[in-house]
C-alpha cells in the first residue's frame, strides 16, 4: 500500500476490516444526508469481492475510507469519505489511487459513480484518473435536491508480451 508523507507524519492506506467499520458509520453520519447503516457497511464488507479501503494517520487516527462494490468486470464507486479536518491533503487522491490499483488488478473493466454536480473538487480527482461524464441524473441527490453526474472509467489492462 502507499503511505503519503504529510507534515505531521503519514497516511496509511489499508484493506477495511470489521474493526474499522465503527469508524465508517461515524463518518458516513457525519458527511452523507443518507448515511449507510454500521450493517450495510459490515454486509459489503463481508462481500469478498468488494473493495474496502481506510486511511488512518501517523497516530493511527481514523481519517477516510472508499467502499467499492464489484459484479464480474464492473465496479461502483459506492463512497469515498475524507474527515473534514483531513481534507486537501491529497488523501482522497492515494485512496482511489491505491483502490483503482487493486481493481485493476482484479480484472475488473469499468468503475461507473455518481457525484453531486456541485462537488467540483470530487469532479476534479475522477477527471485526473480518467473518469468521463456519461450521464446526468436529475434530482438524483436530495437533501438538497441535486442533479447527479454519472462518470465512467474504462480500465486498460495492461499488455504482456510473451517471450
Amino acid at each position: 500500500m502507499k503511505i503519503r508523507i504529510s507534515v505531521n507524519g503519514f497516511f496509511k492506506i489499508k484493506d477495511m476490516t470489521l474493526a474499522d467499520v465503527d469508524n465508517c458509520a461515524v463518518l458516513e453520519e457525519r458527511i452523507f444526508a443518507h448515511a449507510w447503516s454500521k450493517k450495510s457497511i459490515e454486509d459489503t464488507l463481508a462481500a469478498k469481492e468488494n473493495i474496502c479501503m481506510t486511511v488512518t494517520d501517523s497516530d493511527g487516527s481514523f481519517v477516510g475510507y472508499c467502499i467499492f462494490m464489484t459484479s464480474f468486470d464492473d465496479a461502483d464507486l459506492c463512497r469515498i469519505a475524507i474527515s473534514e479536518k483531513y481534507r486537501r491533503n491529497h488523501i482522497a487522491d492515494n485512496l482511489l489511487e491505491n483502490a483503482l490499483n487493486k481493481l485493476k488488478e482484479k480484472g475488473i473493466k469499468r468503475v461507473l459513480l455518481e457525484v453531486r454536480e456541485s462537488n467540483e473538487p470530487a469532479i476534479s480527482l475522477y477527471k485526473k484518473y480518467g473518469f468521463e461524464q456519461i450521464g446526468i441524473r436529475k434530482n438524483y441527490y436530495s437533501e438538497p435536491v441535486e442533479n447527479g453526474l454519472v462518470f465512467l472509467l474504462e480500465i486498460i489492462p495492461s499488455i504482456t508480451t510473451v517471450h
